[in-house]
């Protein structure tokens, strides 16, 4: 098993930071995660620090670039731009400010009960704006998120709704080895997650929130040869549906006696797994299937390039990934990357090529 993620929800308060006090912080976290993967001989991937829903009387042009310089020097992503419903910001400034801070961006779209259509093509806007400049390729770094609002680690749906917290994100699809062993395998899994995080927690003298116990894949770490390997299915063949919604069950399940935050869910991220990548290739993963997909797992349509001249089909596709949230009563991611090119796959550095998908199938 491998620690994904450890994010720190980090409080901002009338709109400004301490930088010194914040690079104290993370100072402190990053020498935590030294020593303990250190001492339990486990891999901790990255470190971020996530911040509160983005007022809009705030200057958070100068907030998020103070974030920039607290941390990435110190090898940590943040996520400094989180647009809650019903607020107004300027295309402009938010996409500056995006593109200049290198920060992770959240948009808000609609809650179970109601979609908010300013920020819905708020979303659709700053992805055209991003195509305009040459910049596509950043918005690997921009989620909506349809559903309520939750605290999860996963970016770039990742905010701060509390004080001053961390949680953690996982990545275990090597660990899972067949259906009869998968409870005893998850609860090992998120045992020694939970052991881990609040070993952090007690260290940094902070409150230990929680794990999010999505199963994630990283490049050749695939959700898709898990489920294949777990339930003998051919991925996006008949019998997927049915096998994410039992992958998920157990994750439940298995979950129930630890703290948990977050999606909790099989996550489908196109560009992150080399073996949906192969599926979508032979023609088994269309669009349209990952929509469907999203019925029984989060962010199925996630990290999904698409051609550049089809996003004026996105608000469509959020008004289903809304019903979809609605009815099923979890919230969802939705990641898009418009690529303005004309070939059926895109080079997406240091994800590796991807196909290029149509929405329309």
């Amino acid at each position: 098993m491998i620690i994904r993620a450890v994010t720190l929800f980090y409080p901002v308060e009338n709109g400004r930071v301490n930088a010194d006090e914040l690079r104290q912080e993370l100072v402190k976290l990053r020498n935590v995660i030294s020593s303990v993967s250190g001492r339990r001989g486990i891999e901790i991937r990255t470190w971020r620090v996530t911040l509160p829903f983005t007022g809009p009387s705030w200057d958070f042009e100068e907030l998020s670039t103070t974030i920039n310089k607290a941390s990435t020097d110190l090898g940590y992503i943040h996520a400094s731009l989180n647009i809650a419903m019903d607020s107004r910001f300027e295309l402009n400034k938010l996409v500056d400010a995006f593109i200049e801070s290198g920060s992770y961006l959240s948009i808000w779209v609609g809650d179970f009960k109601e979609l908010n259509e300013y920020n819905a093509g708020l979303f659709t806007n700053v992805l055209k704006k991003l195509v305009e400049l040459n910049q596509w390729a950043l918005s690997r770094r921009i989620a909506a998120l349809i559903g309520d609002a939750i605290l999860t680690p996963y970016y770039p749906d990742s905010i701060n709704l509390a004080i001053a917290w961390h949680s953690l994100s996982i990545l275990y699809p090597s660990e899972l080895s067949n259906e009869r062993n998968l409870r005893n395998d998850l609860t090992r899994v998120f045992r020694t997650a939970e052991d881990i995080g609040r070993e952090i927690a007690s260290e940094l003298g902070i409150d230990y929130l929680g794990i999010d116990v999505s199963l994630s894949p990283w490049g050749e770490e695939s959700v898709v040869d898990a489920i294949e390997r777990i339930y003998g299915i051919r991925f996006g063949g008949p019998g997927t549906l049915s096998a994410i919604y039992r992958l998920n069950k157990a994750i439940w399940e298995a979950s129930n006696q630890f703290r948990v935050t977050g999606f909790n869910e099989v996550m489908l991220p196109l560009a992150e797994d080399e073996q949906l990548k192969a599926r979508a290739r032979e023609g088994l993963i269309t669009f349209s299937k990952l929509v469907k997909y999203t019925m029984a797992c989060v962010a199925g349509v996630d990290m999904v390039p698409i051609p550049s001249n089809q996003l004026s089909l996105i608000n469509g596709l959020i008004n289903d990934l809304h019903a979809i949230a609605s009815i099923k009563r979890r919230s969802i991611g939705l990641r898009l990357i418009p690529y303005p090119g004309g070939e059926t796959e895109v080079d997406l550095g240091d994800f590796g090529k991807t196909p290029v998908l149509d929405v329309m199938r």
